[in-house]
């Protein structure tokens, strides 16, 4: 093999490495834009029963569910590696 032929094999190779990286980029972003969603509905959540008056039983329990789902969907925010 020449070194032309090197030279387009690596470009070949390069294209492709190229795709899927803007692929995995592509369902990264789209992963983090629904992550962010479901983080600002519980946030909204949270404010519409902290906003409530006295609070019975399962008005506290289902807040502080919505705070530790917040906490879960934080960290998977965090963890998002777009070039993984």
């Amino acid at each position: 093999m020449d070194e032309l032929e090197h030279v387009e094999e690596d470009i070949a190779v390069l294209k492709g490495r190229r795709t899927n990286l803007r692929a995995t980029l592509k369902e990264k972003k789209q992963l983090n834009h629904d992550t962010q969603a479901k983080v600002r509905e519980v946030e909204k959540d949270l404010a519409a029963l902290e906003s409530t008056g006295p609070l019975d039983d399962a008005i506290v329990q289902n807040l502080e569910s919505s705070r530790a789902n917040l906490g879960i969907l934080t960290e998977d925010l965090k963890s998002l590696n777009p070039f993984a």
